[in-house]
């Protein structure tokens, strides 16, 4: 082997570190952004638990009167349907693992389901008809029964045991 074939190699293997340098760089800037989201999202969703109403947050057992609306009620289902709709949009764009995406949905969808929210949604649609798909997410939830009892895999969403993916 002479010294001009020894060059040839050392420059081969010094691209290929120079790549896969490239790569992992790329994989950890990827799940920095992903933790970076995760936190900002977390973040969001403390402050709106924190300065919303217990009314919004725990479910008010059938045939109990709803609370009045009020603007402090309004302002907490609009900042909680743009996060989860934000998240939505972060998903479907793949800026998000699906995991993160369907811990969002399950909470989500516990709120949607509630009489407080159903009743509000109505007034509150018009301000996310620029997002559609968000819109047929909520319909969707609304349209949806919870849970049914599989005796193997346990509660399991109808979607689900028809073999469909989650509406969204």
């Amino acid at each position: 082997m002479n010294f001009g074939h020894i060059i040839q190699y050392a420059t081969l293997l010094s691209l290929l570190m120079g790549g896969l340098g490239l790569v992992v760089a790329v994989v950890n800037h990827r799940e920095q952004v992903k933790t970076q989201i995760f936190l900002a999202m977390s973040a969001k969703y403390d402050e709106l638990l924190k300065n919303s109403s217990a009314a919004f947050w725990l479910s008010v057992p059938v045939g109990t009167e709803l609370p009045e609306r009020t603007d402090e009620l309004i302002i907490s289902m609009l900042r909680f349907c743009t996060l989860v709709s934000l998240t939505h949009l972060l998903y479907r764009e793949r800026r998000i693992p699906k995991r993160m995406w369907e811990l969002m949905l399950r909470s989500a969808e516990r709120r949607f389901r509630s009489p407080l929210f159903v009743r509000e949604w109505e007034h509150l649609r018009i301000e996310f008809e620029s997002f559609p798909e968000f819109v047929a997410l909520v319909t969707s939830v609304h349209h949806m029964p919870a849970y049914i009892e599989s005796p193997v895999a346990g509660p399991v969403r109808l979607a689900q045991k028809a073999g469909h993916q989650s509406p969204c």
